[in-house]
């Protein structure tokens, strides 16, 4: 079986939201996932510059919100220890004692602040409060032994999407609509928390701390190309309303060319990984693939996503050719100057141009970004998937509802005052220009759950991307109508847990 790229998206998808642990103290370690199509090393960039800053800064004036921000009402939990399972070291908690317990410790203000807030809420609820840090695949093995056993092993659980999902579908996640106070904060504000969209999974089972929207994807672009092409700016066509999917294919069939004129290609107009071409075009197209009970790979909206992908790549062979051995080399061509166009994530660029600095120069091209092209079917409005790291409460924990507001509590360290929490100096670091940071942040404001990247059962490469796009052994229509049955029993399988 082709492989499709489920374990390099979840740990790329995980690495994006290493901002919300480090940029405040946090320590990280990463885990190295196997690509579809290749195999990939390390993906991701943390903000930890591996520096330790222990000079004191002044502290910042508490804001409203910090001075009116307790509205949780104390009781006492009886000296019990509500443990959090995750797969790498966190500060802080119960646990550590001085600041300098973080051998990443890189502000001694927010640190302190942190720490702070922990003797704080061991002291109003008579707690402590632990991270385990279990492993990646210890977490998996603990949400799927001991829940379902009904001893849940820790209070909470971090996940990734691809075991999260699972979860809930199996029923092992508190439904949060029936345990947290009225008056939590993100049923309303979304200050401290956000949930997620409840809409795909019917009510709401995952949360994660609320933050900067630095998850979203985009498609990236050589300017330095286009302007001696002489293209008119792709994020000035999208200003107009005029960056359409014409446009694109447009712009990728000018810039494929050779330019040595030997009889090949050079430079290919568009190049990326399919997992975030495809989300791209069918969300930002009102399609789906697997977002609900009933498969979308046959509605008129994602047929009209996979036919453009097909045109790029069959008909006018404006795509750079899939490298089914190499997933890196279909993520990184852009950085040699193979495409002029390709599929973005903030890390990514920032690997590569970190890279070329290592090795004593730079990138010798200027790149920005836009958002993928709206669709004949879409409602211009610009969408991304829903990724990163999320917490659930599993059935069986005792007290759940005390259990949320005590972390809810415990995440609002800063006091309402989301400056303290919210760096954006990794983020902005990976772009060349302040338009294109804030043109990253609108491409992360509208996130959308679609399953088929977590789908046991169905495997996107397998029924589509290969037959239609490497082998080229099918229509677009083919291959749909083969994969619609399996996704749909996929599906059902899915939701009858």
């Amino acid at each position: 079986m082709k492989q499709t790229g489920k374990k390099i998206i979840a740990a790329l998808l995980i690495l994006t939201m290493v901002l919300a642990f480090t940029a405040c103290g946090g320590g990280y370690q990463g885990r190295d996932q196997t690509a579809s199509g290749g195999k990939s090393t390390d993906q991701g960039t943390s903000t930890d510059t591996g520096k330790t800053d222990t000079k004191p800064t002044e502290k910042p004036e508490p804001t409203k919100a910090a001075e009116e921000n307790d509205q949780y009402p104390a009781f006492d939990l009886g000296g019990r220890t509500i443990k959090v399972g995750i797969w790498w070291d966190y500060y802080y908690t119960s646990e550590h004692d001085a600041i300098e317990d973080d051998p990443g410790l890189s502000n001694v203000v927010t640190a302190q602040m942190k720490l702070d807030n922990v003797r704080r809420i061991e002291e109003k609820y008579n707690c402590r409060i632990v991270y385990v840090n279990l492993g990646w695949d210890g977490v998996i093995e603990s949400i799927n032994r001991s829940i379902a056993a009904g001893t849940p092993e820790c209070d909470i659980y971090l996940t990734d999407l691809q075991f999260g999902i699972p979860a809930v579908a199996n029923g092992l996640a508190q439904k949060l609509e029936d345990i947290v106070p009225g008056y939590t904060d993100m049923f309303d504000k979304q200050i401290i928390l956000k949930p997620m969209d409840s809409s795909t999974l019917g009510g709401t089972y995952l949360f994660t701390e609320q933050g900067l929207p630095q998850n979203g994807i985009y498609l990236g672009y050589n300017w330095t190309m286009m302007e001696e092409l002489g293209f008119e700016d792709p994020q000035e066509l999208y200003r107009k309303g005029q960056w359409t999917w014409e446009k694109f294919r447009e712009y990728a069939a000018a810039g494929t060319r050779d330019t040595n004129n030997d009889g090949t290609v050079d430079i290919y107009g568009f190049g990326g990984i399919f997992t975030d071409l495809v989300n791209g075009l069918v969300m930002n197209n009102g399609g789906s693939i697997a977002a609900g009970k009933n498969e979308g790979i046959s509605s008129k909206a994602t047929v009209e996503a996979l036919e453009l992908i097909n045109q790029l790549y069959n008909v006018d062979l404006s795509a750079r050719p899939w490298n089914a051995d190499d997933w890196n080399d279909n993520l990184l061509a852009w950085s040699d100057g193979k495409v002029m166009m390709w599929t973005a994530q903030a890390w990514a660029l920032k690997q590569e141009v970190d890279a070329a600095i290592s090795e004593g120069s730079e990138l010798p091209f200027e790149y920005r970004i836009v958002p993928y092209p709206a669709g004949p079917s879409g409602d211009k409005k610009i969408y991304s998937p829903v990724s990163g790291n999320w917490y659930m409460i599993p059935v069986g924990v005792k007290e759940p509802g005390k259990v949320f507001q005590v972390f809810e509590e415990f995440m609002n360290w800063h006091k309402g005052d989301t400056s303290l929490r919210d760096d954006p100096t990794w983020f902005e670091s990976c772009f060349m220009r302040m338009e294109d940071v804030e043109m990253a942040y609108e491409c992360g404001r509208n996130l959308k759950l679609d399953l088929w990247l977590s789908l046991p059962g169905f495997d996107f490469g397998e029924s589509i991307w290969w037959p239609v796009v490497v082998n080229k052994t099918s229509t677009v229509s083919q291959a749909v109508e083969a994969a619609k049955p399996v996704l749909q029993d996929a599906l059902d399988a899915f939701w009858s847990k």
